[in-house]
């Protein structure tokens, strides 16, 4: 009996314990108190306030009057938006249960470079291979890898199997154009399919504190390259600014191996490692925390610088030529393949 009494108070203490947090919660779920919470959790958190140099102390006047105009939840959301939207970041997102808001100018401020559709008609045809996410095709002996995303679950199995199907080339594209990022121990696995030995291919410093510049020392980031190597002859790389996050660490990642170009336009960037927390109403708030570097210590928050710059000309995407493609293809085989 007296076990019985003992279950029963516990529970009646967890109910009063619940229904108080969330009292309290609901208490502070004001549109006042969250802008507050977000406006610090940024603060403390946001690893490229001073990269970037932001006030964002600035920012805070600006924004905080405006709240007493605000009189639904999507003013609020618009108003959090805007201020989020300052910090000019493909990685900071708010969401809610009625919207989304993530900032996208870093690629649509910029040219394509990049047409799918003008890919699969006039170069892929229904003559290609398609292996866990990861095309394979062949140009005037020219091999071709197009990796669009790191959502799919690919090894370097699959992109050995993948280029010795194609047999002897004279070169290696690979094409990551639009590819938006993923996991990033797959932009790992494909650098690490073109490299040999262990190679430090960068640097990560972690956030250590609430202060705008509290972070560790840099730590190595290294690869354990293939064994045997995938591919060891020339490699272009084909860039644009869609190439954001793990595409943008995958570029960083091979740049430095020998024998390689990277072609196209600066890639989009997105170098620091997500970090998520959430507002007093629920909403779910996502921003960089933790950056990310090259081999020379230098950040790679604002992109990767292709070896030669290259856009697509309009006027020969209209005739079915991707510019950039054939580039490439000149490069490696002497000709171009469509023009």
């Amino acid at each position: 009996m007296l076990e019985k009494r003992k279950n029963s108070l516990l529970f009646i203490i967890l109910i009063f314990s619940v229904f108080q947090s969330c009292k309290l919660k609901e208490e502070l779920s004001t549109p006042k108190s969250n802008f507050e919470l977000l406006w610090k959790i940024v603060d403390e958190n946001y690893c490229y306030l001073d990269y970037k140099r932001i006030n964002w102390d600035s920012i805070k006047i600006v924004y905080e009057p405006r709240l007493k105009n605000i009189t639904n939840d999507k003013e609020l959301f618009d108003l959090f938006s805007a201020m989020l939207a300052e910090l000019k970041d493909g990685h900071v997102s708010l969401s809610s249960n009625f919207n989304t808001f993530y900032y996208n100018k870093w690629y649509l401020d910029y040219p394509p470079n990049f047409n799918f559709n003008l890919l699969e008609r006039r170069y892929l045809g229904d003559d290609y291979a398609l292996l866990n996410g990861l095309i394979f095709d062949k140009y005037n002996n020219v091999g071709y890898m197009r990796c669009w995303s790191f959502m799919n679950r690919f090894n370097i199995n699959d992109i050995r199997s993948g280029i010795s199907n194609l047999g002897k080339l004279d070169g290696l594209i690979i094409d990551v154009r639009d590819n938006t990022g993923g996991y990033i121990d797959l932009a790992e696995t494909m650098a690490a399919a073109f490299m040999t030995g262990r190679t430090i291919v960068g640097y990560t410093k972690y956030k250590e504190g609430p202060g705008h510049s509290q972070f560790s020392d840099f730590f190595p980031k290294t690869i354990e390259g293939a064994s045997p190597i995938v591919y060891d002859g020339k490699i272009i790389i084909l860039t644009n600014r869609m190439v954001y996050s793990s595409g943008n660490d995958f570029v960083n990642n091979i740049k430095n191996r020998s024998n390689l170009e990277v072609l196209g336009d600066k890639t989009g960037g997105g170098g620091g490692a997500p970090f998520s927390s959430e507002l007093y109403n629920g909403w779910q708030l996502r921003l960089s925390r933790n950056p990310l570097f090259d081999v020379n210590k230098k950040d790679i928050e604002a992109g990767i610088e292709p070896d030669i710059y290259l856009n697509m000309d309009k006027s020969e995407e209209f005739n079915g030529i991707d510019t950039i493609l054939e580039e490439a293809i000149f490069k490696l085989s002497g000709k171009y393949y469509n023009k």
